[in-house]
């Protein structure tokens, strides 16, 4: 299984992480979630993002330093003093399970445990607050299952197609002036993986 935040437009770069140090740095929870700040906020010193995710700034610190170590954020331009902004340098990152290194592999194994777990808690919350939440936005939302037929060739154009209707959006979480008077961040899931076969399919 591969893990892909959907491919980018340029301008905004993507990167395939296949070093198991960059992969280990990235599979922590707080770095996640500072990866994600930094990209939707542009830029943003490590005070501004304890303040955001309730720690402390010498925490935040620490993990920007270990991200940009590996090249996940960098220092952004016209830092002054105790004032250090930071910024994203890729938009998205891909990364594989089968890659054939066991190092890398395992390694990849674990980022997207963390990954997923991360994604299926945020819908838990959105589930559990969502009678909170106005009605437009109750109503849009949306979720969909089903158990599907398909051979592999099929199941890797079906992921090629929910990229196709993805990627003319990506766009809008680090270049602000597209994003559409009353729009705001949605967590878009989309996973499609084997399951276990019953009696008579084995």
């Amino acid at each position: 299984m591969s893990f892909e935040d959907v491919s980018t437009p340029e301008p905004f770069p993507s990167r395939e992480l296949t070093d198991p140090r960059s992969l280990r740095a990235m599979a922590h929870p707080t770095r996640l979630d500072l990866l994600e700040l930094v990209a939707r906020e542009g830029e943003l010193t490590a005070t501004e993002a304890g303040a955001v995710l309730g720690l402390s700034p010498a925490n935040c610190s620490f993990h920007l330093r270990q991200l940009a170590k590996y090249g996940f954020v960098e220092e952004a331009p016209g830092a002054s003093g105790r004032s250090r902004p930071w910024r994203a340098v890729d938009l998205s990152h891909q990364w594989s399970e089968s890659s054939g290194s066991p190092a890398a592999d395992q390694a990849a194994q674990t980022l997207s445990q963390i990954v997923w777990e991360r994604v299926t808690l945020r819908l838990a919350e959105w589930l559990a607050r969502q009678d909170e939440e106005p009605a437009e936005w109750r109503d849009s939302a949306f979720g969909a299952s089903s158990i599907l037929y398909l051979t592999p060739d099929e199941l890797k154009q079906l992921g090629g197609r929910v990229q196709e209707l993805v990627l003319p959006l990506v766009g809008r979480l680090v270049d602000r002036s597209t994003r559409p008077p009353g729009s705001r961040a949605v967590s878009f899931i989309a996973a499609g993986h084997p399951i276990e076969p019953t009696p008579s399919e084995r």
